[in-house]
């Protein structure tokens, strides 16, 4: 099985086009493959930590060999106070509860080490180098900017040209750092502690706005200074230079403690070796524009009048309306109305003043966003299901909205995650939307991209990359070679209205084949949205008495039933 194509964007007369840890180029003109870029994988690959050894020993029930300190303890010393049993006691008492042993049969896993592992599982791609899982492209078609996920890196490139042949050239990678907890709770609110999530791009072209999972929006440069001011007091983009930590020093001595165990757990701690200073701050000039409470899915930028507005969504069901740089901390209103996480913004260009949105929800929402109220909502759920065998989908979850213009009609193009198919929505003039048409495609959607000019100029002709790896209307079965192999790249054309089969292609190239290993981790990355919905009866993210929303609870993984 070879990679599919998980993100694809239209940068000029070009195709960029996400396959793994990849980005390929392709000629929208002819078709045919031009280059690509590969991400080294010496950067960002992630590693598990060793377990953590154990400082303080147990004193009841162990014998020499669990034992990293040799404690004997004197009958003449005075009685020590009464300990809480270890956890091997506690099983001896409870015979009926069997001890869970990590990979190496060892010690039971503690709380905070099996989370820590479970991460590790659900980020980690199977690649052996970062995974791209966002891509966007300026308007003026002269930069392309990434997102890398293990590694939490935004990268960005120009198109370079060498041999006669268009390349990328990464011109920057700024990196999120990787910090100490208790560090990042009393600098919460600038570092980028998380990995980002979704990115635009000014209508300018020269900044970028990042949206994160911890729920913050950073404004980025471009093209990055070549050095930061020295004389630069902003908190937010003046890096902070960490402390050097002193030397660990016990809080007892030798003329403060009792018994024979206390002196050799005080010898203990002397032998303990300080913590290294770790860099908690990134070098890179960045701000913060806004931040939410909970994990943020998409950022738009959009426009009224001569005002600029920055409108995010995030898992709570909120969308956010601030207004733009530099003024962003200020909150215009909340578009509410949403039970379910929304995973996608849309703003047609004829129409700024509507947004689209859709997530975990049943149905499609039209918003007019300046106003915070609701025009209009169109079930998607019914249309799901005459896709699906059988025609029972328990849940759903939008992964791409797109706008599109054809003869002075405007059509919005929505993808479901884990549905082989597109469906079309005709946007009227009312702000509704009318159900086109349900295009069935070979493979489930992964991506879309639209204004590419078909064959008479016109720019009608829409792109869908497919994955080519699962069976179609599945995300855990995997597809039988016996069937045959699907192109990882499908082109329609607009006819009459409808979307029809065209007979441009692209000439994709053999991709990195997909370990046995690596499936899961495939998995995650083409499949990661019904992560976002949370348990029946959970409670719901609520706006706060400030303005704030307010995030709530855990996620768990859903399938959507065949």
């Amino acid at each position: 099985m070879q990679m599919p194509y998980q993100c694809i964007e239209k940068c000029g007369n070009l195709l960029v086009a996400a396959r793994g840890s990849n980005i390929e180029l392709f000629n929208l003109s002819d078709g045919s493959f031009i280059s690509t870029w590969r991400c080294p994988t010496t950067q960002g690959t992630l590693k598990a930590k060793p377990p953590v050894k154990e400082i303080t020993p147990k004193l009841e029930n162990q014998d020499s060999k669990s034992s990293s300190v040799d404690i004997t303890i004197e009958t003449s010393s005075p009685p020590t106070k009464r300990r809480k049993l270890s956890a091997g006691d506690d099983q001896d008492k409870n015979s009926t509860k069997e001890p869970k042993e990590d990979n190496k049969g060892g010690n039971k896993q503690t709380k905070k080490e099996k989370k820590q592992n479970n991460r590790l599982d659900s980020v980690a791609s199977g690649l052996e180098a970062p995974a791209v899982i966002a891509l966007a492209v300026t308007s003026d078609a002269q930069h392309v900017i990434a997102i890398t996920g293990e590694d939490k890196s935004v990268r960005v490139f120009s198109l370079k040209s060498q041999d006669g042949l268009t390349h990328l050239n990464q011109l920057s990678q700024r990196q999120a750092p990787f910090e100490p907890s208790i560090i990042r709770k009393l600098i919460k609110r600038s570092v980028m502690p998380k990995r980002p999530s979704a990115l635009t791009i000014s209508e300018d072209n020269t900044t970028i706005l990042s949206a994160d999972k911890f729920g913050d929006v950073y404004s980025l440069p471009l093209i990055p200074s070549p050095s930061p001011s020295p004389n630069s007091t902003n908190p937010l983009t003046t890096p902070l230079i960490p402390e050097k930590e002193k030397p660990f020093k016990p809080s007892a001595n030798e003329l403060t403690i009792h018994s024979q165990r206390n002196r050799k757990a005080l010898e203990n701690q002397k032998r303990q070796k300080p913590p290294q200073p770790q860099k908690t701050e990134p070098d890179f000039e960045h701000t913060l524009l806004l931040g939410h409470v909970s994990l943020l899915t998409d950022v738009k930028l959009a426009k009224s009048g001569e005002r600029s507005y920055v409108i995010t969504s995030d898992r709570d069901e909120h969308i956010r309306i601030s207004r733009g740089i530099p003024q962003t901390h200020v909150i215009e209103g909340f578009c509410l109305g949403h039970t379910e996480f929304i995973s996608r913004i849309c703003i047609p260009a004829t129409r700024p003043e509507i947004l689209i949105a859709g997530g975990g929800d049943d149905e499609i929402f039209v918003w007019e966003w300046e106003k915070s109220q609701l025009v209009s909502k169109v079930d998607l759920k019914s249309t799901v299901q005459d896709v699906v065998r059988g025609g029972k989908v328990s849940k759903i979850a939008v992964s791409t909205i797109s706008w599109v213009r054809w003869r002075q009609v405007d059509l919005v193009l929505v993808t479901v995650e884990g549905i082989p198919a597109l469906f079309t929505f005709h946007l009227k003039e009312n702000n509704t939307l009318q159900h086109a048409q349900t295009l069935r495609l070979p493979g489930n959607a992964l991506s879309i991209t639209t204004g590419i000019a078909a064959p008479d100029g016109s720019p009608t002709r829409v792109l869908i990359s497919v994955d080519s790896t699962h069976k179609p209307g599945s995300t855990t079965e995997l597809s039988d070679s016996a069937e045959g192999s699907i192109s990882p790249l499908q082109a329609f054309v607009f006819e009459d209205g409808k979307l029809a089969q065209d007979s441009f292609a692209l000439s994709v190239v053999g991709g990195d084949d997909v370990s046995e290993g690596a499936v899961g981790g495939l998995r995650n990355l083409l499949y990661s949205l019904e992560n976002l919905r949370k348990r029946d009866g959970e409670e719901r993210g609520k706006e706060g008495e400030n303005g704030a929303d307010v995030a709530m609870g855990e996620v768990e993984a859903a399938q959507i039933e065949e």
